[in-house]
């Protein structure tokens, strides 16, 4: 059997085009049932991914539904935050986007504009598959280092072209399902490979251990907002970026610059909560260079 995961359509500038792209869905706070939409309009893409959600547009949803694909319902998504932004007409084939965002962050194509209602007016209903999860994903050890040591078992899958699992936090596709998206979808969909196999008894009980619901604890990040997340986020994404920026620098002057805006990063980061051992690690391993 041949799964995959599905990955959003390759655009320039890095983070700046993605955003432009996808921009964020999450759950309402005060109703999960209901998955909140913020991004550039007018346009949307036929579909795309954010975290494990697949997201699709009215037209893409119509020729969904004529398909013989299975495994999932719709679920219409709510305009939370549109803003008018029409990438889609500049220069995809230039070095820098037409316009950089507000204090140069590309969450702030978004978070710095205002709504709207205009806009979203003129835009179609995006929707978001409702996809089971009963397929279960196993693992060679419970921490995991990559998505390379994790595999879907063949033997639990239930037989859907499009699926979540408990174990990991990706959308799944069949062979199916991705030729029929990647004839369909207009370039917006690309796939990368994902294991599988045939489980045996103990890696089947090992991956519903797994996912075995835990004693509660008191969650210390309770308070914190989608925007704190999104932000905390940022900041690990830009040290690591950094990092990786300083093993091509050619001085050690630009080097040492690098290495400063990383544990700079990774300072801001900690400001909205503590760090992960990871990132802990890391920031005491920069601090000693």
């Amino acid at each position: 059997m041949n799964f995959y995961i599905f990955k959003n359509k390759e655009m320039p500038w890095g983070d700046y085009g993605d955003t432009l792209l996808v921009g964020y869905a999450y759950p309402d706070e005060k109703d999960e049932s209901k998955i909140l939409i913020e991004r550039t309009g007018p346009f949307v893409p036929p579909v795309y991914t954010w975290a494990k959600m697949i997201l699709i547009s009215d037209t893409f949803k119509q020729k969904l539904e004529k398909s013989d694909l299975k495994g999932f319902e719709y679920q219409e998504t709510v305009f939370h935050k549109i803003v008018n932004l029409d990438w889609t007409k500049w220069d995809l084939d230039t070095e820098h986007p037409k316009i950089y965002p507000n204090g140069g962050e590309p969450e702030n194509y978004i978070l710095s504009r205002k709504h709207s209602p205009e806009t979203a007016e003129k835009m179609e209903k995006i929707w978001c598959l409702k996809l089971n999860n009963k397929t279960l994903t196993g693992r060679k050890e419970r921490n995991i280092s990559s998505r390379q040591d994790l595999f879907i078992i063949e033997n639990s899958w239930t037989g859907n072209d499009i699926f979540n699992s408990e174990g990991a936090g990706y959308a799944f596709f069949s062979e199916k399902a991705k030729l029929w998206f990647e004839n369909n979808a207009d370039d917006f969909a690309n796939f990368e490979p994902f294991n599988s196999k045939v489980a045996t008894q103990e890696e089947i009980d090992f991956a519903k251990d797994y996912i075995k619901p835990r004693p509660q604890k008191n969650d210390p990040f309770a308070h914190l907002t989608p925007k704190d997340w999104k932000t905390y986020q940022k900041f690990i994404e830009q040290a690591n970026k950094l990092i990786a920026k300083s093993n091509t620098d050619k001085t050690e002057k630009s080097k040492l610059t690098s290495i400063t805006k990383a544990i700079e990063s990774l300072k801001n980061a900690e400001q909205i909560r503590p760090l992960g051992k990871k990132e802990q690690d890391l920031l005491n391993k920069l601090k000693d260079k």
